[in-house]
């Protein structure tokens, strides 16, 4: 039996090794072990727009028909795809995610299933440009998800998007040329820098997250799988993976390759600036970003304050609702009028279905969050007490499954 090496799967998701397909297998070869229960796991790589979701290429380690599964999956039920693929719910079971919402969608699973699954554990994982991995597992009976598998899928999750990632960035890889910007030896000893990676403090942060993660891949490092995976972030100061390169005499280097999402962007934002607002939109919080993106806390809150200065958006609700991928942002046409040329839009109807749990005051209080009030300018516009409006707002997140207002906002402005 294979040991619970978490280690080796963060490994994995940064090979260049192969094809897409090859990676997916290798990948869920090392995700298998990790769970301790459920059977036939399944990995897909998937694109997905405002309106559409299409799975790309997909392995499984249990029948081939459960590949039909995944695929035609994608053409349920509209909300509830948006669901399992788009919202920034990274690792939930169906049941948890979609069956309690749309309930009709359970006799659809077994009806596809011929009544054999029962319920799937879902993990996600986003590069941060519009595609995605969906890692899952089937039961035979309805599951929840466990408190140590929300710890530790989604910082696996950041690896893993960051891998697909590369995968693209690094497709025509040559050492001698961008996105390579600079090559270690094991130990940290630089042999070449190009680019950003010339910055003296650079280098040094480089040469540090190569001493770190050569020693979070020794068999010390490797049994403390939570301190492994707090330690070694999704990116090097926001800018480089690090990734294993063997010459012809089989020597090992090690690679600071570029592979920070990169945005075309009009308005004014800087790359770091919609890099970030971009995982705001899939409803991240400030703590997953700045893991993701190897960058501090603080980075994250300045830059979401300059992304709201710069958009003219009073709150993180609406920079959320903004950048989601159904928001907006994503339904903005350009129009003449005039002679004037303006971008026009509108917010989608929030889906009724979506806040049926909600009372009266509750739904009056999520406009007011949805608005980017303040529960201090909530409290006064509707004559209550602050501590009223804190536990409408508490009662409000614990109802629609959420734990941030920016959470709240991706997900009310997700597919309708």
């Amino acid at each position: 039996m294979k040991s619970k090496d978490w280690v080796a799967l963060i490994e994995a998701g940064y090979s260049l090794e192969g094809n897409e397909e090859a990676w997916l297998n290798n990948v869920l070869d090392r995700a298998a072990p990790l769970f301790d229960r459920g059977w036939w796991p399944g990995l897909a790589s998937y694109r997905f727009t405002p309106t559409t979701v299409d799975i790309e290429h997909a392995v499984t380690r249990g029948p081939k028909k459960l590949l039909t599964f995944l695929r035609e999956g994608t053409r349920e039920l509209p909300e509830a795809v948006d669901l399992v693929y788009r919202s920034s719910v990274q690792v939930a079971s169906m049941s948890e995610l979609v069956f309690s919402r749309f309930p009709d969608q359970r006799t659809v699973m077994r009806r596809s299933t011929k009544g054999l699954i029962q319920d799937v554990l879902g993990i996600k994982a986003f590069t941060g440009q519009d595609t995605g991995l969906f890692l899952c597992l089937m039961f035979f009976k309805e599951i929840t998800s466990k408190a140590i598998e929300k710890k530790r899928w989604p910082l696996i999750a950041s690896h893993l998007g960051a891998g697909l990632r590369l995968r693209d960035v690094a497709a025509s890889l040559t050492l001698d040329k961008v996105p390579v910007e600079a090559i270690f030896e094991p130990g940290g000893r630089l042999c070449d820098a190009r680019e950003y990676a010339m910055d003296t403090s650079a280098r040094e942060a480089l040469r540090e997250a190569v001493r770190r993660i050569d020693r979070i891949r020794t068999r010390a490092g490797r049994s403390d799988p939570d301190n492994a995976m707090e330690a070694w972030e999704g990116l090097v100061q926001g800018r480089w993976s690090l990734v294993d390169h063997f010459d012809t005499d089989r020597r090992r280097f090690v690679l600071a390759i570029k592979n920070d999402p990169t945005y075309p962007d009009p308005r004014g934002l800087t790359m770091r600036e919609r890099q970030v607002a971009e995982f705001v939109g899939l409803g991240h919080s400030s703590k997953e970003i700045s893991y993701t993106l190897g960058v501090s806390h603080s980075a994250v809150t300045n830059c979401t304050a300059r992304v709201q200065s710069k958009l003219g958006l009073s709150s993180i609700a609406e920079l959320a609702a903004f950048f989601a991928p159904s928001g907006l942002r994503a339904k903005l046409a350009e129009v003449s009028i005039a002679g004037e040329d303006l971008l026009v839009g509108a917010y989608p109807l929030i889906n009724e279905e979506r806040v049926s749990k909600l009372t009266e005051a509750e739904r009056a209080v999520l406009a007011h969050l949805v608005a980017g009030s303040t529960n201090n300018d909530i409290a006064q516009r509707r004559n209550v007490s602050e501590y009223t409006v804190a536990n409408q707002v508490k009662a409000i997140f614990q109802k629609l499954e959420v734990s941030s207002r920016g959470e709240l906002a991706a997900r009310l402005q997700s597919v309708a």
